[in-house]
């Protein structure tokens, strides 16, 4: 069956990074594969991420480093997750801020939301948190 997945291309090659990052901040995020560029391909440098799988929440991501594109990842797409409880938000919160994130609107009460943030992580990916 083919599939269709979120696609992120990291043109600064810290794919790698981030999904550690993700990893560490959600127990249940399961890195599915993990596929690297050879030597000599003009992609990205050996050894960075070519394709990765990421689970999390049961939706799956890909991941990919690329290098000599003028874009990056943009706010105006982001990963909104609905968190299983307010420790898991706050948590998941605090590590993205530890680690070089970026509020974007406020970790707070809204009418759509008991809790809420939506923040950029170190690497430019955005990511709306929420208890609905």
């Amino acid at each position: 069956m083919k599939k269709s997945y979120p696609f992120f291309m990291f043109t600064n090659c810290k794919a790698e990074n981030a999904i550690n990052l993700y990893l560490s901040i959600f127990k249940d995020a399961k890195l599915e594969t993990l596929e690297r560029w050879p030597q000599g391909n003009p992609a990205a440098p050996a050894g960075t991420v070519q394709n990765a799988l990421l689970t999390l929440k049961n939706v799956t991501y890909r991941f990919m480093d690329s290098q000599g594109h003028d874009h990056s990842l943009t706010p105006s797409t982001s990963i909104f997750v609905v968190c299983d409880d307010e420790a898991e938000l706050r948590k998941a919160y605090e590590e993205f801020m530890k680690s070089g994130g970026q509020e974007l609107v406020p970790l707070g009460e809204y009418p759509f939301s008991r809790l809420f943030v939506w923040l950029q992580d170190e690497y430019g990916l955005t990511w709306q948190l929420s208890l609905e």
